[in-house]
């Protein structure tokens, strides 16, 4: 996989498998071509290692409430202060911090801006893991001095240097008008194979209602079809929202305020608006 121009990620390292997929692709011709999809578990940061792709869209909370930011940093501005503090502490305290948050403040790890968007209908809420969380916060350091992270360090997208955000596959979905209830769910089942392929066949015709077209391989889509967890989906999806926001089609985060405050510690999930 050479030249990375746009990925997208489902990461996951919290437990083995660790079903962590990444596709990739390009503008070319005026549509987005995907030109590749593979399972890459504990090889992500590997990955990554010749140079940051120009926009990195990743599935996993990159943020945290900002009560629990206050827990694990004390004084927090931003979410990279967060993801330096997951990055260096050690395990027993990170735990005992999340502990002690989730007891006093039961739902909180459920509910924060970045996952809402100020409405709990827009995706299922996501409690943050800091396992996956600080395994990704690792592979970010790796790029610390060659990335922005959207929105820790920026409120908007910059063409002028690689970019890292949040996306969502499941509000992508909603977004589309294409289903998602099933699609990740485990098991041989053939409800949630045809929900896939329902997805996979109704994707190009959904983006091209937003003015972007989506080339599709089919050895890719055979893929994601029959991933019984949904995970090579959600990956193609997450590419999918990033080429979206390279063309204007996102809901950026507020630039002012106590939304932009908290948007900047609790971070933000880049989706099509």
């Amino acid at each position: 996989m050479q030249s990375l121009d746009l990925v997208g990620v489902h990461y996951s390292s919290s437990k083995p498998p660790n079903p962590t997929w990444i596709a990739w692709g390009s503008e070319r011709a005026g549509a987005l071509v995907v030109d590749g999809l593979d399972h890459v578990s504990a090889t992500f940061t590997e990955r990554l290692a010749d140079g940051p792709p120009r926009v990195l869209a990743v599935d996993v909370p990159l943020g945290v409430p900002v009560g629990l930011a206050r827990a694990l940093v004390g004084v927090v501005t931003n979410g990279m202060q967060v993801l330096e503090r997951l990055v260096s502490g050690a395990p027993a305290q990170l735990d005992e911090a999340w502990a002690r948050f989730a007891v006093e403040r039961p739902g909180a790890l459920r509910l924060t801006d970045a996952i809402t968007h100020g409405s709990p209908s827009i995706t299922a809420a996501r409690p943050p893991s800091w396992r996956a969380l600080r395994s990704l916060a690792r592979a970010i350091w790796t790029l610390r001095d060659r990335v922005t992270v959207l929105p820790f360090e920026g409120m908007e997208l910059n063409p002028l240097r690689p970019m890292v955000f949040e996306v969502s596959p499941g509000a992508l979905l909603r977004v589309l008008g294409l289903p998602y209830l099933h699609h990740r769910a485990e098991g041989a089942d053939a409800e949630h194979t045809a929900e896939r392929l329902q997805v996979l066949q109704g994707l190009g015709d959904a983006v091209m209602s937003l003015g972007v077209r989506v080339e599709l391989p089919a050895h890719v889509a055979h893929v994601c079809a029959n991933d019984r967890g949904g995970e090579a989906l959600d990956a193609v999806l997450s590419l999918v929202s990033a080429h979206l926001a390279t063309r204007g089609v996102w809901s950026p985060p507020p630039l002012s305020g106590v939304g932009a405050t908290r948007a900047a510690v609790e971070g933000w999930i880049v989706r099509p608006g």
